[in-house]
């Protein structure tokens, strides 16, 4: 940040980087790689976020969830405006109005925590990218515009990164939204594959279920593909951040592949030393 920040300001950013620190993320958020002065805006855009996904997940929100939503909707409008809000939401005002941030863009992203309130199945990809262009690209739009990229191409090619990410993430913890009654498969997936429903929420593995996985795999594989022109697009730090976030997107497909598309009986995560040779990836190799 340029210039001094008054004392509450300061503290708000603060407590939003201890946000950030205090949750395990596979893929980098506020980290190392970024530029120094950029890091607390997107601690704050991080803090923003993961306080609403709280809302909407976590067991100490049960029976209030759409009415914390909807009061964190209030407060930002009311941050935004000067008004008294939670520090969290006082300095991710600061960093909408210090990067001409349209308002629309966190707005999308509560709208997608409302949706998971209520919306439990997708019918088609169409449906599921409908969520994800709320719940997944307003943050990758956000991060390039604190990073001074308004190129609306470099965005388009950040939606399909993000949205890429937000399916890879289902894929990942298809054990755990199957357990709070969420399939993110979409139903002509699981058509496609014959896989019975009821089996699906028993977390019974099959030949079957693999497939529906292996198809929801190669699916995110190519949509998300179609986003690599952003990583050149980039450079400097950003660039560093964007190429790691990709690697280790890639990085969780390959461990769902090297568990034979079996999602129901664990979960991928990348180990201290896949992210220590995803870091060496992203400093010294090229993608092609």
């Amino acid at each position: 940040m340029n210039s001094p920040l008054p004392p509450h300001l300061r503290a708000a950013y603060d407590l939003c980087q201890k946000t950030v620190f205090s949750h395990y993320e596979n893929f980098p958020v506020a980290s190392l790689l970024l530029p120094k002065e950029t890091r607390p805006h997107v601690a704050a855009l991080y803090a923003f976020a993961r306080t609403a996904d709280d809302f909407a997940d976590e067991e100490a929100y049960e029976g209030k969830r759409l009415p914390q939503l909807r009061l964190w909707e209030k407060q930002l409008k009311a941050a935004v405006k000067g008004k008294k809000a939670p520090a969290p939401l006082q300095a991710f005002a600061h960093t909408l109005k210090t990067f001409q941030i349209p308002l629309s863009l966190p707005l999308d992203l509560l709208k997608a925590y409302r949706m998971d309130l209520t919306i439990k199945r997708y019918s088609s990809w169409k449906d599921l990218l409908y969520y994800c262009r709320h719940s997944a690209n307003p943050v990758g739009r956000m991060v390039l515009l604190i990073s001074g990229i308004r190129e609306e191409k470099l965005h388009q090619y950040s939606d399909f990164i993000c949205s890429g990410l937000q399916l890879i993430n289902f894929w990942q913890d298809s054990s755990i939204d199957l357990k709070r009654n969420r399939i993110y498969y979409p139903g002509q997936e699981l058509k496609r594959a014959r896989v019975n429903e009821k089996e699906l929420l028993a977390l019974k593995d099959s030949p079957q279920v693999r497939q529906l996985a292996k198809n929801a795999v190669n699916y995110t594989e190519n949509y998300f593909r179609r986003g690599k022109p952003l990583l050149k697009g980039l450079s400097g730090r950003l660039g560093l951040e964007v190429k790691a976030t990709y690697l280790g997107g890639q990085g969780i497909l390959n461990k769902i592949k090297a568990m034979d598309y079996n999602v129901l009986d664990q979960r991928p995560l990348l180990t201290a030393g896949d992210k220590c040779f995803l870091l060496l990836r992203t400093l010294f190799s090229r993608l092609d």
